[in-house]
């Protein structure tokens, strides 16, 4: 997923740097960005767990429509990184 975002930001925002902040922290165009909540120097237990409510903003959204034209999506989440939220005001 994180190499997805990052192809997807150099491709179509034209930002050739864009990278996830687990393989360069010092990132000009952080697009994948540790979790707020963990805490880096912690690795111990420190995973999300669980599930997350996605909501859709839009009515056109095509990620959306994939979903069956829903509100909103739940999924499981394990991880540490996420895509970092204003990736999604470029992409609108």
């Amino acid at each position: 997923m994180q190499l997805a975002v990052c192809e997807f930001a150099r491709n179509m925002l034209d930002w050739k740097d864009a990278n996830s902040t687990e393989f360069d922290p010092e990132t000009k165009h952080p697009v994948v960005i540790d979790m707020p909540e963990h805490n880096p120097g912690q690795m111990g237990g420190t995973m999300r767990l669980g599930k997350r409510r996605t909501i859709f903003k839009t009515k056109n959204s095509i990620l959306r429509k994939l979903y069956g034209d829903v509100d909103y999506v739940e999924e499981r989440h394990r991880h540490r990184f996420e895509v970092h939220r204003n990736l999604y005001m470029h992409t609108m």
